[in-house]
Formats: C-alpha cells, structure tokens, sequence
C-alpha cells in the first residue's frame, strides 16, 4: 500500500539501502542487522525501538 506511493526512486533508494544491510545475504534482516544498518546510516536507534521494528 505505501510502495505505491512512493516513486521509482524511492523504491530503488529502500532497496538499496535494505542490501547493505543483509550483510548475510539471506533476503531478511536479522535484529543485528538491522541495528548496525540503522548506525551506519546516522541512525541510532534503541534496542527496544529496532525491536519494535522487527516486530511490525
């Protein structure tokens, strides 16, 4: 619902960014994955926050 919002380079852009963040290459991210991506991108974020987003 949202992807259809977004335009083509946005889309290209989260795609981009969620690959270097699989740094197992598994086609998910693994809650460790996601928190050192979220720092490497400025992004900080609380365990009990990236958590958060894990579960949604």
């Amino acid at each position: 619902v949202v992807a259809e919002q977004l335009s083509v380079e946005e889309i290209a852009g989260i795609k981009q960014m969620f690959h270097m963040m699989d740094t197992h290459n598994k086609g998910n991210l693994s809650f460790e994955e996601l928190k050192v991506g979220l720092h490497k991108i400025g992004e900080p974020v609380p365990d009990p926050d990236v958590q958060m987003l894990m579960d949604v």
